[in-house]
């Protein structure tokens, strides 16, 4: 899952920012607090003429957690937080908002204490008898460690913010949703002739195969290989004591006053060591790597040879030689077939084929199916093919027609349409924004993506 979420980081952003626009406290009442080892009161950042505090951030951080665990569960903790990087998440969100609140308090965008009024009245937690209950929002602000100046005062920022994105959501018009609606929902009825690689011819003789190689020979190389020293520091009880002895050792082993106790030959596939053999294979000749834990032990690295990878001989190459040779023999066999099948076309015909229509096809699995589907949509032809994994498929549009669409559908569509649509406008927005307000960070934030 945390790949997923990784992958579409930015679109989970916009969609906590939608779903709760803060209205500050969405994430607080129950969400706890998340320390950052700074002063409540300090300033993390400066965005145009707006001071963000170590408070924003602490509820940013909070409110943005408890939505992760809305949408994902259990299965969304501390742990995958961390590797979402959800303090930077939060970083860059507050950096985004504060953007858009100097865009509103340039064009006099504000927040009345009516439009406060109204949204307090929708947290449960302040709902007494079915109405808004003031002790119990001064008690609940009180246990969560704000008052109600501070509160409403964050209140109107979200506020502010949210009536000034709301600016900018798009919607389509009848002439435009028909139109994709059209595009989207259409059939084609379809004939296909599916080339298999596995049916192909790749014969070929020896000659042909050496041929082959001296042209890639280069491709054919042992693979870089190092000779280093290793010396293993067990933790036996105390982990400290076994960093501080292994350290002790490090220094005796860099200034020669002891020798290495075991010497191995790695290249860039070993496990041995797992992430750190990227700073193993970085080491210059001699050079030695500061002791670095591996379950029980503290190990400690010394490069001694670094060996070159050297062109392989067309015998020693030979299977993987034989193997790149079939590959290539059935990739221009099957583009041959190809080119035939468009001048001289003939097929089976499956029937009527779209987004909504997907038959089973024998030879092809449902990624196959949907990479078709989606070069068929594409094609400005009606004669054409759609090369996959292992396979080309080879068709032809015999017909085509508008596919019944019921008035769900039609509106899936058009609101899927249209968030795209706003994201990319919020997206370009801020970019403009980013350019016109300076940003001066007093935090430390790991800016990669």
């Amino acid at each position: 899952m945390i790949h997923w979420m990784q992958k579409h980081k930015r679109w989970l952003v916009i969609t906590i920012w939608i779903s709760t626009i803060a209205f500050v406290g969405a994430g607080f009442v129950g969400w706890g607090s998340y320390s950052y080892g700074k002063n409540s009161g300090s300033v993390i950042a400066t965005v145009g003429d707006l001071e963000i505090d170590f408070q924003e951030m602490q509820k940013e951080y909070n409110m943005m957690y408890g939505q992760y665990q809305q949408m994902f569960g259990n299965n969304f903790n501390q742990e995958m937080a961390a590797k979402l990087n959800l303090e930077q998440q939060a970083y860059k969100s507050l950096i985004q908002k504060y953007l858009i609140l100097n865009l509103a308090h340039k064009y006099g965008i504000i927040a009345t204490n009516e439009d406060v009024a109204k949204e307090l009245v929708k947290y449960q937690a302040f709902i007494k008898n079915g109405k808004f209950d003031k002790e119990s929002y001064l008690k609940i602000l009180q246990q969560n460690g704000t008052n109600p100046a501070d509160f409403e005062s964050a209140m109107k920022n979200d506020i502010v913010f949210y009536k000034t994105i709301s600016i900018f959501n798009s919607t389509l018009d009848q002439k435009e949703l028909k139109t994709l609606t059209d595009i989207y929902f259409s059939e084609d009825e379809v004939s296909i002739n599916i080339i298999d690689s596995n049916s192909i011819d790749k014969s070929f003789d020896e000659k042909e195969l050496r041929a082959f190689w001296e042209v890639n020979k280069n491709n054919y190389k042992t693979i870089m290989k190092y000779k280093v020293k290793i010396e293993k520091i067990s933790i036996e009880n105390d982990e400290k004591v076994a960093k501080n002895n292994a350290l002790k050792k490090y220094l005796t082993l860099k200034n020669n006053k002891e020798d290495f106790t075991k010497e191995e030959l790695l290249d860039d596939h070993s496990i041995l060591f797992g992430n750190n053999l990227k700073d193993i294979t970085a080491l210059k000749v001699g050079a030695i790597l500061k002791p670095f834990r591996i379950e029980n032990e503290f190990i400690i690295v010394k490069m001694i040879e670094k060996i070159s990878p050297v062109l392989l001989t067309f015998e020693q190459a030979n299977a993987q030689v034989k193997s790149d040779f079939l590959r290539t023999i059935a990739s221009k066999r099957m583009e041959k077939r190809k080119e035939e099948l468009l001048k001289n076309f003939s097929g089976t015909n499956i029937g009527f084929i779209g987004k909504e229509t997907k038959p089973q096809i024998n030879g092809l699995t449902n990624a196959d199916i949907d990479k078709l589907i989606q070069d068929i949509g594409v094609s400005t032809s009606t004669l054409n093919a759609s090369t996959l994994d292992n396979k080309i498929v080879v068709y032809k549009i015999e017909s085509s027609r508008l596919a019944e669409v019921s008035k769900e559908k039609t509106i899936g569509l058009s609101q899927s349409i249209e968030k795209m649509k706003n994201e990319e406008i919020l997206m370009s927005l801020l970019s403009k924004l980013e350019k016109e307000y300076e940003v001066k960070s007093n935090m430390k934030v790991n800016k990669s993506e």
